[in-house]
């Protein structure tokens, strides 16, 4: 048999891109400015791609790196992390950490105890919530805390089960915090790693809060690499083991409804709008009823959370003025996390690039950097919202729009 070995052309490329993201042609078509059957031209081969500005315009939309990746040529481009390191940010450092199995052990452990790495792990956190310049603390503090944590879990193997459960939750939560700032920098494969390791780690029946948190984490990184179907099976069936090991009551806390809010968004990404719409719902009742005492720490949720989350989910059905109407019902908190700051602005900022309202955008990316200097330079968003308003090149955002470039490190 002979097998013919073809690259495959510009319209199969966006193609099978669209079906990864669970994308409908309309909607794509919509995003950049064009007709349905003019995109189904391009899939089918009957139309060339011929214009630079439709070739951005659906890199953007697909989430390309590089718009030439459209077209087969090699990009440019190297992956989310290796870009992260030509900007400043080295991540070398927590790829090993994290690459280096827990069985194998290939790189020298340091010696700590439990004390020390919940308090360097607690640092860490407060980084990631509440400081401008997380990205550069975290990719110089978290390689050893993992590390570290990794070293005292396996120590423990031998001794209470107290002792292993307290340092199987210091690892875990350490695993969680990697797994969103590879998230961010875009790295999406190792965030995949990285999420999967808990769940081997806890064992414990009183753990199952934590445990649904890693299921969490686990449906977040796989809607991240677009498996909208996979990511909303998992969550919900991690909200139902959740809510068989606890009592009802015990079920409208934060990790539920954290479940049922990325469930939410997965089905929205799997084209089921019916049962998208069912799950915000559901996730906003308990979000309107939950305790704001309660905190899990490695899982943030909130009415914010579910109003941001709409936003995503409208943006991604290309219903741009939805995303743009929801964005002013949306109240920060006073003492909202450096996170949920820099997601609300930069999604912000995202949805009014989409709608070509360049001033607006440009407003809420300075807030953006104003909130978390350092996302503007690293989050994917930010990016992608900088390079469609640079190319608009608007006359009355030129100046600010420079200062936010340089800033990013676009310019």
């Amino acid at each position: 048999m002979v097998v013919n070995h073809r690259a495959l052309s510009a319209g199969e490329r966006i193609e099978l891109r669209r079906r990864r993201l669970g994308l409908s042609r309309r909607v794509v078509a919509e995003l950049t400015g064009r007709s349905e059957e003019w995109l189904r031209q391009i899939e089918r081969g009957r139309r060339r791609l011929d214009s630079i500005e439709m070739m951005y315009r659906l890199a953007e939309v697909l989430r390309f790196d590089d718009p030439v990746e459209l077209i087969g040529l090699p990009s440019s481009s190297r992956s989310g992390a290796r870009d992260m390191d030509e900007m400043g940010l080295q991540l070398s450092a927590l790829n090993r950490a994290i690459m280096d199995h827990p069985s194998a052990h290939v790189f020298a452990t340091p010696v700590a105890t439990l004390e020390s790495v919940r308090a360097d792990l607690d640092q860490c956190w407060s980084s990631w919530l509440g400081s401008g310049h997380r990205y550069t603390e975290l990719a110089a503090r978290l390689p050893g805390v993992l590390t570290a944590a990794r070293s005292i879990r396996a120590a423990a193997q031998a001794t209470s089960d107290c002792q292993l459960a307290e340092t199987g939750k210091v690892l875990v939560e350490a695993y969680h915090l990697a797994r969103f700032v590879l998230t961010r920098v875009g790295d999406y494969h190792l965030a995949w790693l990285v999420a999967d390791r808990p769940i081997g780690i806890l064992t414990q029946p009183a753990q199952s809060d934590l445990v649904a948190v890693s299921s969490w984490h686990v449906a977040s990184a796989l809607l991240s690499m677009g498996y909208h179907t996979e990511s909303r099976d998992y969550a919900l069936a991690a909200a139902q083991r959740l809510a068989a090991a606890t009592r009802s009551a015990e079920t409208e806390g934060p990790a539920y409804g954290a479940l049922q809010l990325l469930a939410a968004e997965a089905a929205a990404g799997a084209t089921d709008l019916e049962q998208s719409k069912q799950l915000i719902a559901e996730a906003a009742r308990i979000a309107e009823r939950l305790d704001p005492a309660v905190d899990l720490r490695t899982i943030w949720f909130g009415v914010p959370e579910v109003t941001i989350t709409g936003m995503d989910i409208a943006l991604r059905l290309g219903q741009v003025d939805e995303a743009i109407r929801l964005a002013a019902e949306v109240q920060l908190p006073d003492d909202a996390a450096v996170d949920l700051r820099a997601r609300y602005y930069l999604t912000t900022a995202y949805a009014y690039g989409r709608k070509g309202e360049d001033f607006a955008a440009t407003l809420a990316l300075q807030q953006a950097e104003l909130a978390a200097p350092e996302d503007l330079r690293y989050d994917w968003m930010a990016h992608r919202t900088l390079q469609r308003l640079s190319r608009h090149d608007h006359h009355l955002t030129r100046r600010d729009l420079a200062k936010l470039l340089t800033a990013a490190g676009l310019a």
